[in-house]
């Protein structure tokens, strides 16, 4: 089977519509895989674990949670032991390599980083493959039978873009993930999106010095640009579980401040520190929200 990677163009997303640039992403994630590591958990799972009662939040309670989530999406996706997989956002792999451990045969993730490709590549599975592309530059060999997101689609819209531009990248991605899809096939995603805050809330410092070129989505405006292409088959939205997480990494990340220093700079860490708080806020008060969605391909 020839790679999935040889049939990639690195364009711009269809219609025209540009989410957040190469260059901003690997602002953000390519500032060094080794300083992700003091404070993420040790599968480097970059998004908002899925918590139950009686979890604890040392390292392995984290980590449990983490795992948690993971197994929540496959199983949305109904991705466990499925010959074929999408990961679009694949991050450093906790989701493929989870797949993989639950019988996917071939699992393909998305990227715009080389630091995520270089780190995926370093497990030596032939399982995993890893497309160093924009979603709308891709173009599989053969359908999937199920796709997971987590955490991507916050990327998939410019902070300057009218409403009208945004609304039509959401829906060029859910035409490319419908043509991606085999009939009837899955897609879990999980996204923040807006809650009670403005874009202009957002752009003050989270879009300046955190993720740049990047708009959180609205949760009717994901809803408006699947209609018709997607069944919408469970919604859950989590924004406390994200104050929990994000303090699990701000906890991590000031109790490995020093390493962090000598690996970044002080300044790098302030920044990710208050990165951390103003979120944290952010989902205690509901300016922002955590959204799992499973979707069902319509047609």
């Amino acid at each position: 089977m020839s790679p999935d990677t040889n049939q990639i163009h690195p364009t711009s997303p269809a219609g025209g519509h540009p989410g957040t640039s190469s260059d901003a992403l690997r602002s953000h994630y390519d500032i060094g895989t080794d300083f992700f590591g003091l404070w993420l958990d040790p599968s480097l799972t970059y998004s908002c674990a899925l918590y139950e009662a009686g979890d604890t939040d040392d390292p392995a309670g984290f980590l449990a949670a983490q795992t948690r989530k993971l197994d929540f999406h496959i199983d949305q996706a109904h991705a466990a032991g499925a010959e074929r997989v999408l990961d679009i956002g694949c991050g450093w792999g906790s989701m493929m390599r989870r797949l993989a451990e639950r019988g996917a045969g071939h699992v393909t993730g998305m990227t715009m980083t080389e630091a995520h490709r270089t780190h995926v590549t370093g497990f030596g599975d032939p399982r995993l493959e890893v497309a160093l592309t924009p979603w709308a530059g891709f173009e599989p060999e053969a359908p999937y039978d199920a796709i997971v997101s987590l955490e991507a689609f916050e990327h998939f819209a410019r902070l300057d873009s009218t409403e009208a531009e945004k609304k039509a990248g959401y829906r060029a991605f859910f035409e490319r993930a419908h043509s991606w899809l085999k009939p009837g096939g899955r897609m879990s995603i999980q996204t923040i999106v807006y809650g009670r805050a403005t874009k202009a809330d957002f752009s003050t410092f989270c879009a300046a010095e955190v993720f740049p070129d990047s708009d959180l989505p609205r949760l009717h405006e994901i809803m408006e640009g699947c209609d018709r292409l997607f069944e919408v088959e469970r919604l859950r939205c989590d924004r406390q579980m994200y104050v929990r997480t994000f303090q699990s990494w701000l906890d991590g990340l000031r109790a490995n401040r020093a390493a962090a220093e000598t690996i970044v700079g002080p300044a790098v860490v302030d920044r990710f520190e208050k990165y951390c708080g103003v979120f944290m806020i952010g989902f205690h008060t509901g300016a922002m929200n955590l959204a799992r969605i499973g979707f069902r391909k319509a047609g």
